[in-house]
């Protein structure tokens, strides 16, 4: 039973001061008349409601009471056959249950007050409150929800709703498309749905998770992976009525093809690069643009959706520049990088080998992305370094080529890199306006087992194309050699 108390009990002092007055008029000298008991009344005495216009289960009641001699001290209530039950207030929101199956019903509302001598009122208030069930509503969040098209995965909110109050709210269930229904947990409202076998199209089974979760929570049927997808929604109530149906718009959802999953961060001629440059140097991988169509095609929750995403891969080739997005969800703006940093993090935790190349805007801020990339700091010198295309980029392995780029490159971003990375590149650099620093452009990170998962480059890689050969060689080597465990 739901309670929401409003008002505090008035004690009577006009009846009191009326008692008084009969007792010193009426009395004789010395006699007490004995107390009392106080009255109750309803503020309504009757609720003449029939068929669909009566109340739903969420009802709120007022009462008030009387005293002769003396003044009303707190109130009982009841409800049918129930327990007496104490309050100090006059009204209070009642959420009545409806008996299971029940379109309707009528329900005994019993109330009394108790006088300050602890008198009961022996003909309590009553009233007969005829009720309806209204049936719960549950909607898809439209603006979480990805556009047509989706990698893997399906993440959106919902809400779930009751005329007659949430509390009413039984059981939630989902499915795919014709499958069966499987009911999921109504407290979790983020939900995510990603095929249970990636790689393997047509129809089978999903998991689903909630909230932030990477080990799922339940299994269905009837998911299209490589196929349009219908996710439907419903509900019922403590009285078992069900909710319409809520349908989401159809949604294409891509497999997994590989092991190697290619993030993009640029623009379509840019992105058309690196997706060249992982063709011609790598056996089979799987691409996404998130710039495309001006940042909109970024997922709306980075977690869990990229989170899920990327898992399914052994290798994530991550590539952007120094441009801001904005969520299309969340409004918020940031360095895509940033957005993905949680992920990234995660991913380095789990022994993925992760390739990021990228730029950094002059005075970047590094607090989000800088511990995962093991970046420490940039020069904190005044001026500029510049790239110029007749100098070079040397690795500290001699198994790598040297790199070298196609254009002159005004600002270069050198860092002093993290005390758990070590250098991989580093670049003859021409210092201009009093600048001084660090020569790295790249560096790798091992894992315990002294296996490299993490290369990162400050210097866009599409960029280190004067030399294209030797570029061709440094994709493969990473992706084909260095990932390779």
């Amino acid at each position: 039973m739901q309670r929401q108390h409003s008002t505090y009990v008035n004690k009577g002092l006009g009846a009191f001061a009326l008692s008084l007055f009969v007792f010193v008029f009426s009395c004789k000298k010395g006699e007490q008349l004995p107390n009392v008991a106080p009255e109750t009344a309803m503020s309504i005495e009757a609720i003449n409601l029939q068929g669909d216009a009566r109340l739903n289960s969420t009802v709120n009641l007022t009462w008030f009471g009387t005293d002769v001699d003396g003044y009303v001290q707190y109130f009982e209530y009841k409800i049918n056959e129930g327990d007496w039950i104490k309050t100090q207030t006059q009204d209070t929101i009642f959420l009545f249950n409806i008996d299971p199956d029940l379109d309707s019903t009528d329900v005994d509302f019993y109330v009394r007050a108790i006088d300050n001598e602890g008198a009961k009122d022996q003909t309590p208030a009553y009233l007969k409150v005829p009720l309806k069930n209204t049936p719960p509503i549950v909607t898809f969040e439209e603006a979480s929800l990805p556009t047509d098209t989706t990698n893997l995965v399906i993440t959106f909110r919902y809400s779930a709703s009751d005329p007659d109050g949430n509390g009413t709210l039984k059981q939630g269930f989902i499915r795919a498309n014709d499958g069966a229904w499987s009911e999921i947990n109504l407290n979790q409202k983020l939900i995510s749905i990603r095929p249970s076998d990636t790689r393997v199209t047509g129809v089978g089974n999903a998991d689903v998770f909630y909230g932030l979760s990477s080990t799922p929570d339940l299994t269905i049927d009837g998911f299209v992976n490589d196929g349009d997808n219908v996710i439907q929604l419903k509900v019922t109530d403590i009285a078992n009525a069900e909710s319409a149906i809520d349908s989401a718009d159809s949604i294409y959802v891509k497999p997994q093809s590989a092991d190697l999953l290619v993030v993009g961060g640029h623009n379509a001629s840019i992105t058309a690069q690196y997706k060249q440059l992982v063709k011609d140097n790598y056996v089979g991988a799987d691409f996404v643009n998130f710039a495309g169509n001006s940042g909109l095609n970024q997922p709306k929750f980075w977690e869990p959706t990229f989170s899920l995403m990327t898992n399914s891969y052994d290798k994530v080739f991550f590539h952007s520049d120094e441009a801001n997005f904005s969520n299309p969800l969340t409004g918020a703006d940031g360095k895509m990088l940033d957005f993905a940093a949680p992920v990234i993090q995660n991913l380095i935790d789990n022994d993925k080998k992760i390739l990021v190349s990228t730029a950094f805007a002059t005075g970047a801020d590094l607090s989000i992305i800088g511990g995962v990339l093991s970046i420490d700091s940039f020069s904190p010198s005044r001026g500029q370094a510049f790239f110029t295309n007749d100098s070079i980029a040397i690795s500290t392995d001699a198994a790598y080529p040297d790199l070298q780029p196609q254009n002159f490159l005004l600002a270069a971003d050198p860092f002093y890199p993290a005390i758990d990375a070590e250098i991989f590149y580093n670049a003859q650099l021409t210092p201009s306006g009093g600048w001084t620093g660090p020569r790295a452009i790249a560096i790798r990170r091992r894992n315990s087992n002294n296996d490299v998962n993490l290369v990162l480059f400050t210097v866009e890689l599409h960029k280190l194309n004067k030399l294209q050969p030797n570029q061709n060689q440094v994709i493969s080597k990473i992706l084909n050699e260095a990932f390779n465990w």
